[in-house]
């Protein structure tokens, strides 16, 4: 039995499908049923509950995703959902005997000062914002867990999810709709969503402890990208780009706020030789957006 912590979230939901689709035994921690019923598939197993009800939800499996977590909030939210959270998570492993750790993680707990993105990072994560530094401090904290964890880092998520348009996905419906009018034009990986849960559960079967494996589609910056989902959805409308090391104003939206958080670091470029050894590629953004435009 996998337990999945997370899982009606925007990638979750997507993984939970994908690993009912194939037959596994899930089971899912929830806050919501009824958020629950309407996002997740028929055969998943839901336990209500949350990261400090873990025991129960535990009992029988025999291995964790753990995709919980929070972008957006005060600090001390933040840090209580992606630190504390995966504190109590570790811990409840311990009492239960269960091993098998996937953590998600994200790229803003690997990037250097370079802008490289690396399964093997040799220098100090350079995003010092509260979602980044509370990601790369849980990320300590599995490493030095005693299960045997694996953590997968995506890039940045969109595209299609029972869930709904979350993530990246509000940035394109807000560019397309004419509510953002510019976007710091900063290079970032993107993944879809879809390639995400799949490379998930693939690290989830042969990934080796302790290893980081990285998913990343494609690098591209954002202008191009928002004037390719207006095209798509046949939107009027165009952002304009502002240079790199520019600021947005006070009311931007939160995923136009990372363009601003990467564009104060080098290009983005990824090292992604462990999730390549397992045989896992990511769909370019030119297809991905096509699915996604499609859905949306």
């Amino acid at each position: 039995m996998l337990l999945v912590t997370g899982g009606t979230g925007f990638l979750g939901s997507v993984l939970v499908a994908q690993a009912v689709a194939v037959g596994r035994a899930v089971r899912v921690l929830v806050r919501d049923p009824v958020k629950a019923a309407a996002v997740l598939p028929t055969g998943a197993e839901t336990v209500v509950g949350n990261l400090e009800a873990l025991d129960g939800a535990l009992d029988g499996c025999d291995a964790v995703v753990h995709l919980a977590g929070l972008v957006g909030g005060t600090e001390r939210e933040i840090r209580h959902a992606n630190v504390e959270g995966t504190r109590v998570l570790l811990a409840a492993m311990e009492r239960a005997g269960v091993r098998r750790l996937v953590h998600v993680s994200s790229s803003a707990a690997v990037m250097d000062a370079t802008g490289l993105l690396s399964e093997h990072p040799t220098g100090p994560p350079a995003l010092s914002d509260p979602y980044s530094r509370a990601k790369a401090e849980a990320d300590r904290l599995v490493l030095a867990a005693d299960v045997d964890a694996s953590i997968v880092v995506p890039v940045s998520i969109y595209g299609p999810s029972p869930a709904g348009p979350q993530s990246y996905n509000g940035l394109f419906l807000a560019a397309a709709r004419g509510e953002i009018t510019e976007i710091v034009d900063s290079p970032i990986g993107w993944v879809l969503a879809e390639d995400a849960a799949a490379g998930i559960l693939r690290v989830l079967d042969d990934g080796a402890p302790g290893a980081r494996y990285l998913l990343c589609g494609e690098v591209a910056p954002f202008k191009p990208v928002l004037d390719a989902v207006c095209a798509l959805l046949r939107s009027p409308h165009e952002v304009r780009a502002l240079a790199p090391g520019s600021r947005l104003g006070p009311d931007a939206h939160t995923f136009a706020r990372r363009s601003e958080v990467y564009g104060h670091f080098p290009p983005v470029h990824v090292d992604s030789a462990n999730a390549d050894g397992l045989g896992i590629r990511c769909r370019g953004v030119d297809e991905g957006l096509r699915i996604t435009c499609d859905w949306l």
